[in-house]
Parts: structure tokens; C-alpha cells; sequence
């Protein structure tokens, strides 16, 4: 990725200084209080990790260091210390001058807290003097100011001289009720020595607002010189907090414990770079970004915009500690967890918005009226929230299949059959053409590409950079006509199974693979079954056995590995592939039913989706299902505006009736989900792929693998 539009942090244990400014909304925001953290894979939504050492901005130009009195948990242990930040000066610029150092692969960023949406006036000081009882130090101001009790002052560098200096660079309180010719603060900041100066000014600060919480991702951190473009400047502002939000959904539970397992360490560097696919921290115009950083995704910004909006309507109203706004009071209120629990913050108000993206929607979108400070934003309330990257120009998707570095694949069904790989990075790349009617594809355990052509009768191969395989294209039994490819789990050979809804003659082909990277397929054998004919599509449950959907008898079969029946039920019209679940169960709908069934592994059946002749979670006409690392389910849909639904694993609807209708679906007939927690789809009557950033929870990649609904 372009390091331009993603910077990176400095090398494990150097020092590299940076600045930047944070916004709420219209306004700096002053006296934040601005950590350097990162996400880790010590486990799924830990605490983060503190960065910033008692060295940080000692002498900077922009803000003060201070050391924060922890007592939650910020990091995955318990805090013994308190951890450093450095705050916002009137600009809301911050300066990070001193040691941090951070741990080479783990997503780092900037998180602000607190602080006052805007500066007003300044103050005039012509006179000071002060008292002492014990360490407390009271100091009397003569001014004309409009000063309230509990307001806050901000002295600038260079606003007091003398002994008097000691106090700049600070924020106090003002105490009591001023006069109009005076005011007063406590503190136990001694006097300097110096001359007496008497005269200088201070800045009246709104009063701080709490709840405010901005995230800036800033990288990957590097390691052995990788990165030579250090960080210089960073903007900080609502976008760049939904932007992470989104992006780091699968890994967060709010804005302080993000994270994921050690296994799944790809997946969480590949949520941090759609963060910048999402918003370019290094913007001046510090809006979201129009498209993906190397320019081949179309992102969402007028409806980043209003989410911004939606949390800068709380940002900017006059909300403190002791007196909740309406406008934060609504939005935490339309911004529950899954559990029902409101935030305390806003950045933990865009990750509840990013898990429960269909919920709340009129509600939320009144608050992005008013004189909103990103524009564009969206006109009317959208169906959902759900942000999706788009990326056009793919002819005739066919499926998707992701491999273990997150990279999706998805064959172009047409004529001229090509590969087209959309890696982590957004940078497309395609093989060369080849046969026609590519359609199903699946990826083995070194990462090589196979593709069921159905109208060359063959199977083609590719690495997984899609170059060519030694002997690709594999012909296909005669009149199979194959319509579907999966691969074996490499306990148990990698094999490639082939088959097609043309076949009659009740077979599977198998063909041995050595699933290196440049792998050798063998002539294959064949799998007989009396359910086998005409099969649609395949998949390989966690014991290597075998599932099959075949249209011609509304059937779903299940057979062992060598063969061998387990069962076979029909019933099903039009039934759809078959997602296995941790349970062993498989999923699949039922196109011209509108209905969602689970079948045992036995081949017991329980049908869900529909209730007194109502369709649920936005069913119609399903087409396609894929199950999360949590067990959820996904299912797209050729009904209802091509509305994308999801299901708990008990088979409940948790999209409403209109379903995820945000992605710009058109004619979707596969899914497949990534180590990220992002939902790719390809749109046969758009030519584009939709890749839903966040909205599921991080599966294992590829299928292959066998370990379905369990997280990486």
C-alpha cells in the first residue's frame, strides 16, 4: 500500500516524533488527551497496548505531557502505572516528541478522549499573584473576563513570563464565581523562578466534553527498516473514527480492547489497512476518502460523511460531566451493543454502529442535520449502515474464494474466462484468459486457484500469483459439464473434487494435488453415488465427508470421502450450496421456497427463515450461504432488492425484513467471508464486487482448511 496514504510508526524501540491536530466536527478540540496504542493478537477484543513513555513531548511545541491515573483496563494485563498522552493545544494540534516504540506486524493508532470541542475568548491578564497552603498553589488573575466557575483556562507558550511561566502550556479550572475583574485557579504547579511578569493572557476553553473519542490508524509497525516514511502529521477527526470503526469491527468491543489471536494476525493487519482504504489520516481536507488507496475500490464517502456527522452532533453540543445534551444522550441511546448496553464514547457509539449496522436508522441519521462539517453526506436515511467498498470492471463475477492472506478470487464467467485477485491491499491483478463459463472456485492449502469451467468441460489451475499450472486446463469427464470445485483439507491429500449439474452418470472426479506453489495435479479417480446426479454444487464438511445440492432432484446428499451414503433428503425446490457450520450442520436455502433449512449431519432437518408465512431477516429468493467465525449465517438473495440477510446460529433473523441493502448488490450469487470479518460478493448484473467492510465475524480462510464457524 501506499505509504503516502498509510504511514507507519517507527521501528521497535527507535524514536520518531510526529504532530497532528484533532477535530470534533466544526472545531479543534482542546485539551484532549491523545494516546499512542496498538491492537495486539494476545486474544479477540483485549486491551490495548500503551505506547507513549514518560520521555513523550517533554519540551514540544504543541500540548503537555501528563501521565493518565488508569484504573480500567487499557491493556490486556493489569495497569500498575498510570500511562502517558499528550494534550491538544487551542489549534487542537499535539506533538509527540519523545520515546514510544511499538512491536513489529501489530496495527498501531492515535486515540484522543475527552477535551473541549472549541476555544472562545481571550483573556488580558494585567496582574498576578498567588497563595500557598502545603503543595496547593492558589493563583489570582486580574482580568476583565465573562469567566464561569468550572471553566476552563488555557495558557499558551509564551502567554505568561517570569515566575508566572510555569504555567503555560497547561489547562486549569477556574474556581468559585469570578468577579468581573478577576479570577482564580489551584494547582500544584510551584511558581518558577524569574522575574516577576505580571502581564500576559490566557484563552477561555468550553467546557469539556467526555464523551468525545476519536482513532486515527496510523499502520503497521514495522521492523528491519521496512518503511522508510515515517509519520509527519496526522488528522484526527469523526471520519477517521468511523473509518476504524468499520474496519476493525471483527477485533473491537469498544474503542480501548481491539485485538485477535495470535493465529489471526493477517486478518487484523488486513482490517487496518482498509482503516486507510477508508480515510487518508494525512489529508488536509480531512475528509473520507472517494476511492481505495491504489484507486480500484469506489468507497462510500458521502455515507462515511454522515456517519461522521452523527457522532460530531454529539461532539459539538454542549454535553459535560454533570449535564448530559440531547444530542449525546440520543445517539448513545440509538447506539447500544449487542447486549443493550449504551456507550460512554463515541468512538465506542461508531464500533456498536459498525456491529449493528440495520439497527436504529431513522433515529441516527436525524442526528446528521444542521450545519454538518462533512459534506457530502447522504440526502435521505440509507436501509442500513453497512460501508462497502465496490470494485468494478470485473466481467461477469462468477464465485469468490478467499485464500489465508485475505486475498479474494473470483473467476469472470463469460466467453473468455479469467482470474481477477483482490488482495488485502486493493491493488487488482487477473490472469491470463482462458476457457469459458468459469463460475465455482476454491483454493488449497498452498494457496493455488481452481476454477470449474463448465462450458470447456475442464478444470482450470492457477498459483496463487495466477500464473499457469503445469497441465492446466484438466479435462473433465465427459458430459460433466462441471459446475462445482472444492478442495480437501491437506490431512487429508488436498484433492480437488469436480463435478457438474450436466453430469448424469453419478460421479465426483478427484483429482490428487500436492497444494504447493507450483503444485502437481495426478489423473484423477471417480467417487460414485446414486445422488449424485446433476449436482449443482459441493462442499467438504470438518471430516473430509461430502455435500452435494442437486437441482434436478431438490435434493441435498451427504457421502463420505470414499463414497459411502450417509443420507440424502428432498423436498428442497431450487435448493442452494451447502455452508457447513462448527457443528457439522449444513446450511442452505431453498430458491424457490424462500426458506432457510439446517440439516444435521445425520440429516435431520429444521427449517427457519419464514414465520406464519412471513419471510424473515430479508429472505427472498436465496442464492447463497456462507457461515462466519462465529457460527452466523449469510445468505444473499435475488429477492427483496438483492438484500444480503444474516441468521444466529438458532436459526433467529437478525437483519430486519429489508435485510443489508447498502452494498450496491446486483444479482449476487456467491459469498464468502475473510479473516477480517469482511462479506465479499460479486454482482453478475453490475459486473462489480461488493466487499462489506466489518459487518461479520473473522472466519478461517481458506475453506479448505475445514474449520468452519470457529474464529482464526
Amino acid at each position: 500500500m501506499d505509504q503516502a496514504a498509510f504511514p507507519v510508526v517507527s521501528e521497535p524501540g527507535s524514536v520518531s516524533s510526529f504532530q497532528g491536530s484533532v477535530f470534533g466536527g466544526h472545531a479543534p478540540v482542546v485539551d484532549a488527551h491523545v494516546f499512542l496504542v496498538e491492537a495486539t493478537w494476545t486474544g479477540y477484543s483485549v486491551g490495548v497496548k500503551s505506547l507513549l513513555s514518560a520521555n513523550v513531548n517533554q519540551t514540544g511545541t504543541y500540548g503537555t505531557v501528563s501521565t493518565y491515573p488508569v484504573t480500567e483496563d487499557l491493556t490486556a494485563g493489569s495497569p500498575t502505572k498510570g500511562f502517558y498522552y499528550v494534550t491538544t493545544d487551542l489549534n487542537g494540534l499535539f506533538n509527540v516528541t519523545g520515546d514510544y516504540s511499538c512491536d513489529k506486524g501489530f496495527p498501531v493508532y492515535a486515540y484522543a478522549t475527552g477535551g473541549a470541542p472549541s476555544a472562545t475568548t481571550t483573556i488580558n491578564i494585567t496582574g498576578v499573584s498567588y497563595t500557598v497552603t502545603g503543595s496547593t498553589y492558589t493563583y489570582t488573575f486580574t482580568a476583565s473576563n465573562l469567566l464561569y466557575a468550572g471553566q476552563n483556562v488555557q495558557f499558551s507558550s509564551s502567554s505568561l513570563g517570569g515566575q508566572y511561566a510555569s504555567l503555560n502550556l497547561t489547562t486549569q479550572t477556574v474556581l468559585a464565581t469570578p468577579t468581573s475583574t478577576s479570577f482564580q485557579i489551584s494547582t500544584s504547579i510551584a511558581p518558577a523562578t524569574g522575574g516577576d511578569t505580571q502581564t500576559g493572557y490566557a484563552t477561555s476553553v468550553g467546557p469539556i466534553n467526555p464523551v468525545i473519542s476519536n482513532m486515527a490508524m496510523l499502520g503497521i509497525c514495522p521492523g528491519n527498516g521496512n518503511f522508510t516514511t515515517p509519520v509527519h502529521f496526522i488528522y484526527m477527526n469523526e471520519v477517521s473514527t468511523v473509518a476504524m470503526a468499520y474496519a476493525m469491527a471483527g477485533f473491537s468491543t469498544d474503542s480501548l480492547h481491539m485485538g485477535s489471536s495470535a493465529a489471526n494476525e493477517t486478518g487484523l493487519q488486513n482490517a487496518a489497512y482498509n482503516a486507510a482504504n477508508l480515510y487518508n489520516i494525512q489529508l488536509f481536507a480531512q475528509t473520507a476518502n472517494t476511492t481505495t488507496v491504489n484507486g480500484s475500490g469506489t468507497v462510500p464517502q458521502a455515507e462515511l460523511h454522515t456517519l461522521a456527522n452523527i457522532l460530531a452532533n454529539c461532539v459539538d453540543s454542549a454535553n459535560t460531566a454533570t449535564t448530559a445534551s440531547p444530542s449525546c444522550t440520543s445517539l448513545f441511546a440509538a447506539a447500544p451493543n449487542s447486549s443493550g448496553a449504551q456507550p460512554t464514547d463515541t468512538a465506542t457509539a461508531a464500533i456498536n454502529i459498525a456491529h449493528n449496522p440495520g439497527a436504529h436508522i431513522t433515529d441516527l441519521f436525524k442526528l446528521a442535520s444542521g450545519a454538518v462539517p462533512f459534506t457530502p453526506q447522504l440526502s435521505a436515511a440509507p436501509k442500513d449502515f453497512t460501508v462497502a467498498i465496490t470494485y468494478t470492471g470485473i466481467a461477469s463475477p462468477g464465485g469468490v474464494a478467499i485464500d489465508a492472506n485475505g486475498s479474494a478470487f473470483i473467476p469472470t464467467n463469460s466467453t473468455s474466462g479469467y482470474v481477477t485477485k483482490i488482495p488485502a491491499t486493493g491493488a487488482l491483478s487477473a490472469s491470463a484468459t482462458a476457457g469459458s463459463g468459469f463460475d465455482s472456485i476454491a483454493i488449497d492449502s498452498g494457496g493455488n486457484v481452481f476454477v470449474a469451467a463448465q462450458t470447456s468441460h475442464a478444470m482450470y489451475a492457477y498459483t496463487n500469483t495466477l500464473g499457469a499450472v503445469t497441465g492446466s486446463p484438466f479435462a473433465s469427464t465427459s458430459g460433466i459439464g462441471p459446475t462445482s470445485v472444492v478442495v480437501d483439507s491437506s490431512a487429508n491429500g488436498n484433492y480437488v473434487y469436480l463435478t457438474g449439474s450436466n453430469n448424469s452418470n453419478q460421479i465426483i472426479q478427484r483429482f490428487p494435488n500436492t497444494a504447493t506453489a507450483t503444485p502437481t495435479i495426478g489423473t484423477p479417480t471417480t467417487l460414485t453415488n446414486n445422488c449424485l446426479p446433476h449436482v449443482n454444487y459441493l462442499a467438504l464438511d470438518a471430516n473430509d465427508d461430502l455435500w452435494a445440492s442437486v437441482g434436478s432432484a431438490n435434493s441435498v446428499c451427504r457421502i463420505t470421502n470414499a463414497g459411502g451414503s450417509v443420507f440424502n433428503d428432498g423436498g428442497y425446490s431450487g435448493p442452494t450450496n451447502v455452508a457447513i457450520d462448527s457443528g457439522g450442520n449444513g446450511w442452505f436455502g431453498a430458491g424457490q421456497q424462500t426458506n432457510l433449512f439446517r440439516v444435521s449431519p445425520t440429516g435431520t432437518s429444521s427449517p427457519f427463515g419464514v414465520i406464519n408465512n412471513v419471510a424473515q431477516g430479508g429472505l427472498a429468493s436465496p442464492s447463497w450461504v456462507a457461515i462466519d467465525g462465529t457460527n452466523n449465517v449469510w445468505v444473499t438473495n435475488n429477492g427483496n432488492s438483492y438484500a444480503l440477510s444474516e441468521f444466529a446460529s438458532s436459526g433467529v433473523a437478525i437483519t430486519s425484513s429489508t435485510g443489508y441493502q447498502s452494498g450496491n448488490l446486483s444479482a449476487p450469487s456467491f459469498l464468502a467471508i475473510d479473516g477480517s470479518g469482511n462479506v465479499w460478493i460479486p454482482n453478475s448484473g453490475s459486473n462489480s464486487v461488493t466487499e462489506i467492510i466489518g459487518v461479520a465475524s473473522p472466519t478461517v480462510t481458506p475453506l479448505s482448511v475445514l474449520k468452519p464457524g470457529t474464529l482464526p
